[in-house]
């Protein structure tokens, strides 16, 4: 019995089809191929095929559960993972019980019999397109989660094409082979996966054109030791020998928690730039929304090349995740408003907007962000590595940088506004004109402080932004937002110090 599969250009199908390769892949009753578009199976003893792929199933249905304690009776129960949209009977013994026939071990040979009965009939299966003649479910969440109960809501998005493929919930029309291999995608060990209590998960699916590569780059997930799927909110480890999990704040920050994983702990062959992430939200009604995020080369080159030269070796765990906002009002740290930073500036280094990146640590009312000496000289590295190299400039040039960021910090100390206008500039005209401001209010400053500057520095500015702008016209903007990144962190500095001396902020 020889079966083909061929890719879907959809992310959830086309990893269930990389999926049940890596399951086939162990058996002993089938020889299974792998091209870059499809996986070809010759199964080679039908009755053992059914009885090791039983088997198999069963193994893997321990990927959809966790084993946790109950809070009362402290006795250690089977939990259904958050994000897997398979509805659940009640408990027995403490166990989960999947309403999915082919997850109860005693129905699973029957199903999966039931599944390679691929005699062809009349219909035609809406996934992918092969005439079959029994089906064993209809299309559901459970089998294909970007259908929706809700009418107005229901839809799908296509690789295949720019429209859309409207599909409706319980679509007659599904073949035996397309639900197994949708159904199965719950149990996938090289996702990555991090769930926020009441609220919803993320669920990543690397996405691929080419089978090869998208099974090269999940067996490289699972073999580099970096994901724990035994724990419930989060699955990937701290580093690979513990058991311990990263609790990261949102979406973005996750991603670039893996990446410096993968990059660290995994050979850099074949890399995911591209990801379908799948947002499933708590509650009984799964409007499923998904994200398409394209990681650049060049973002993915800076990760790489900061760890190899050791100057910042894990970019979210030594920098994102160390800057936290201080606020004066609390007169401590607010963590909402931190994991917020935290999350932006790992989404805005991902997509690779700077002028997002640098917004994200001005000075807010209340409180501004904390940078520790060693957050500093990382957040240094990582703005010339991604910037400052690529514009041709030296790293001793940034030196002038700092410094009017020094000066802005200072001139800013009792209001903020000159660093929010600074922020604000939209052309190069403006720019000239606010290092024109910013000097005019240089003699005003107390003595203290024109000790702790450089006035030079202005002058310095102005050569180093015109040879910029010889280059790239719009180079200007760069300098604009390093000097608000400088300026923000001295901003912080000051205000740090006149806290730790005993005096009053304002």
């Amino acid at each position: 019995m020889n079966i083909e599969i061929n890719t879907f250009g959809d992310p959830w199908m086309d990893n269930g089809v990389e999926n049940f390769y890596r399951i086939l892949n162990k058996l002993e009753s089938c020889e299974v191929g792998l091209t870059k578009d499809s996986v070809v199976v010759k199964i080679t003893n039908k009755k053992k095929f059914i009885k090791e792929l039983t088997r198999a199933v069963i193994d893997k249905r321990q990927n959809l559960i966790v084993i946790e304690e109950d809070r009362k009776t402290k006795v250690k129960k089977e939990v259904k993972k958050d994000y897997v949209i398979i509805q659940e009977e009640k408990k027995v013994g403490g166990k989960v019980t999947l309403k999915e026939e082919i997850y109860k071990p005693e129905k699973t040979a029957e199903i999966i019999s039931k599944v390679f009965d691929l005699s062809e009939g009349k219909n035609t299966c809406i996934l992918c397109g092969r005439r079959f003649n029994k089906r064993v479910k209809k299309l559901q969440q459970a089998n294909y989660p970007f259908v929706t109960k809700i009418a107005s809501l229901s839809g799908v998005r296509s690789y295949k094409d720019s429209g859309g493929l409207s599909l409706k919930e319980y679509y007659d029309n599904l073949c035996s082979l397309c639900y197994f291999i949708g159904i199965l995608e719950w149990t996938d060990e090289a996702l990555v996966y991090r769930t926020f209590p009441g609220e919803k998960s993320y669920l990543f699916m690397p996405y691929f054109g080419n089978l090869r590569d998208l099974n090269e780059f999940k067996k490289l997930c699972i073999y580099a030791g970096i994901l724990n799927n035994t724990e419930r909110y989060s699955n990937l480890k701290v580093n690979p020998n513990t058991q311990d999990v990263e609790y990261t704040p949102g979406e973005y920050s996750t991603l670039l928690c893996f990446y410096e994983k993968f990059v660290e702990n995994a050979t850099d062959e074949v890399i995911a730039s591209n990801w379908a992430v799948l947002h499933i939200p708590f509650g009984s009604v799964k409007n499923v929304k998904i994200d398409f995020l394209n990681i650049n080369e060049g973002i993915l080159g800076v990760i790489k090349e900061l760890k190899e030269s050791e100057r910042l070796e894990r970019i979210y765990s030594d920098l994102m995740r160390k800057m936290y906002f201080y606020s004066q009002n609390k007169n401590s740290t607010d963590w909402d408003i931190t994991r917020e930073i935290q999350e932006n500036l790992s989404k805005y280094f991902l997509i690779d907007n700077f002028r997002s990146f640098t917004n994200s640590i001005l000075p807010r009312k209340g409180g501004y962000v904390f940078f520790s000496s060693e957050v500093r000289q990382h957040l240094e590295e990582l703005i010339f590595e991604w910037r400052w190299k690529n514009m041709g400039v030296k790293k001793e040039k940034l030196d002038t940088i700092k410094s009017v960021g020094n000066i802005v910090a200072k001139i800013s100390e009792n209001n903020a506004s000159l660093l929010y206008k600074l922020d604000k500039v939209r052309n190069i005209d403006e720019f000239w004109s606010m290092l024109r401001e910013i000097s005019r209010k240089l003699p005003g400053l107390e003595e203290e402080k024109l000790r702790k500057i450089k006035p030079t520095a202005l002058d310095e500015l102005i050569q180093l932004t015109k040879e910029v702008v010889e280059g790239n016209k719009e180079g200007w903007k760069e300098v604009r937002d390093l000097i608000v990144v400088y300026a923000s962190m001295y901003y912080s500095l000051d205000k740090l110090g006149k806290k730790s001396e005993g005096g009053e902020e304002k």
